[in-house]
């Protein structure tokens, strides 16, 4: 009896491991997404043709500061940013979840139903990249 406690007990562990490590790696795949090392694939709203990767690269945007202004071209994507209610446009306060960040990637449309920007780029996203995407941002 005292066995089968400690292989069930070595068991979980194992599955522990896996899980983070599988975490880990899932963040990593985020982070080459957004940062442009993995190419993402993008355009513009209304147009048939896709932007050259090196254009839709997250940071570009969501981290650098533009020299007209000093300030970032687009918010700075933090777990704050995404998670926490905010009114947007006067609308009723929303956050992101998986879903409807994926959502804002695939059709431009947030939370709270407001269109964005039109130059954030759609982009066509596999649900894998989409959930790296966010499980680097929202961590």
């Amino acid at each position: 009896m005292k066995l089968l406690a400690i292989a069930l007990c070595l068991l979980s562990l194992a599955a522990a491991a896996s899980e983070k490590k599988g975490g880990s790696s899932s963040r990593k795949q985020g982070e080459s997404l957004f940062s442009g090392r993995r190419p993402l694939v993008g355009r513009i709203r209304g147009h048939g043709s896709d932007l050259p990767p090196e254009v839709v690269v997250c940071a570009h945007c969501h981290t650098q500061v533009t020299p007209d202004s000093g300030a970032p071209a687009a918010p700075i994507i933090t777990r704050a940013f995404l998670t926490e209610q905010r009114e947007r446009r006067g609308g009723p306060p929303s956050a992101y979840d998986l879903t409807s960040f994926c959502k804002l990637l695939r059709t431009g449309v947030d939370p709270a139903y407001v269109i964005i920007d039109r130059v954030m780029p759609t982009y066509d996203v596999s649900d894998a990249a989409c959930a790296s995407l966010w499980q680097y941002l929202s961590q």
